[in-house]
């Protein structure tokens, strides 16, 4: 019996040894990681961002001014703010919220996903990383879409992203307690963001990256031997490398380096400089602006200035183009081009085009009765 309890104790050392890095690890990291502390950090960035939709419609309510409106004033990210020196606007979006639907879906996201990530990795260190994620949503944002944003998504995603970190420093961990779902929801979400426009889905993809660089930089319990992976080193130069080549194409390439030049374009046309505008406008369509919106605007100022300036060959030139872009706009610039040239006919072929596609011009009618009565 001696030697049987031998070899079974020698069998019990021996497993023991085997599964060292596995079993024992284990508990010690669900009893030092996973139940840490419990989360208060995140219940306070839902209440901030349920009390600025309140005071929102509060300030909307108060006086008149729109909620859409109201967001752009308190800190949306709009690139053209931002390129004249509102840097806040990388921030403060992700406190701010479009409706009711999209606060409460963000809400949710976050009590869903937000207290596990501030139990990982605590209170200081998950701010770092919700801060972050939400910078970079808005970096990438500001450096391909012109379009103004809010949203606490994209440091939401950053969360996402934090866990992503945590797989590598805790392989096994990852695949018991998160492993593919977290896959399977961030395949999800990016290819909903793919597909529906209004979602800016550059935004949630900063914010994983930002989440996963941040949390690399901050770490769950420090660099372990072996996994240079997990250097900390890396990531402070990455996140560096990142933002500073971000800022520098998001200020000095793309659709944003024509932005200043486009509100310039509106101020000429606001002071009624049509030369000026006429002039700028043309320089700007050179560059082949690569936003559809932009665009829109560029050549729906441009060809107004070259029909009051008389350039009526390079209006209609351009109304072609435009009528390309935007069907009912091009119709109905088109329209408004050949009846200042006393082209009637044509301008009424063209008005009544429009119309048919729901152009929203409310004189519209008037110009083609006024044609019909000559």
């Amino acid at each position: 019996m001696d030697d049987n309890n031998i070899n079974l104790n020698e069998n019990n050392r021996a497993n023991h040894t085997q599964n060292y890095y596995e079993v024992p690890y284990s508990q010690e990291i669900r009893r030092e990681v996973l139940y840490r502390q419990k989360p208060v950090v995140v219940y306070i960035l839902i209440a901030i961002n349920i009390a600025m939709w309140a005071v929102l419609n509060l300030v909307s309510l108060k006086t008149g001014r729109s909620y859409n409106k109201l967001l752009i004033d308190f800190g949306a990210k709009v690139n053209i703010d931002i390129l004249k020196g509102e840097y806040w606007r990388f921030i403060t979006p992700i406190f701010l919220h479009a409706d009711i639907t999209h606060l409460i879906v963000n809400c949710y996201s976050l009590y869903a996903v937000g207290p596990i990530v501030e139990t990982i990795y605590g209170r200081t260190k998950f701010l770092f990383i919700y801060l972050t994620a939400g910078f970079f949503g808005s970096l990438l944002s500001f450096m391909f879409s012109i379009n103004p944003s809010v949203g606490a998504s994209g440091a939401i995603f950053g969360l996402l992203g934090a866990l992503l970190y945590f797989g590598i420093e805790f392989p096994n961990l990852f695949k018991v307690y998160f492993g593919r779902s977290i896959l399977i929801t961030l395949a999800i979400n990016l290819g909903y963001g793919l597909i529906n426009t209004g979602i800016d889905n550059l935004g949630h993809i900063g914010g994983l990256l930002g989440g996963f660089i941040a949390s690399g930089i901050v770490q769950v319990r420090g660099n372990r031997k072996g996994k240079w992976i997990v250097n900390r080193t890396i990531f402070i130069v990455l996140i560096f490398v990142v933002t500073i080549s971000g800022l520098i194409y998001g200020f000095n390439y793309g659709n944003n380096s024509v932005l200043l030049k486009v509100e310039e374009l509106y101020e000429l046309d606001t002071n009624q400089n049509w030369e000026e505008a006429a002039s700028l406008g043309e320089e700007l369509l050179k560059q082949k602006l690569i936003d559809k919106g932009l665009n829109i605007e560029v050549l729906w100022l441009t060809i107004k200035s070259e029909a009051i300036t008389g350039n009526y060959n390079k209006a209609v030139e351009y109304a072609k183009v435009l009528v390309e872009l935007s069907p009912r706009d091009g119709h109905y610039m088109l329209g408004i081009v050949y009846y200042d040239m006393g082209q009637f006919e044509l301008a009424k072929e063209e008005l009544q085009k429009a119309k048919r596609l729901n152009a929203p011009y409310s004189n519209i009618d008037e110009l083609i009765r006024s044609i019909e009565a000559r």
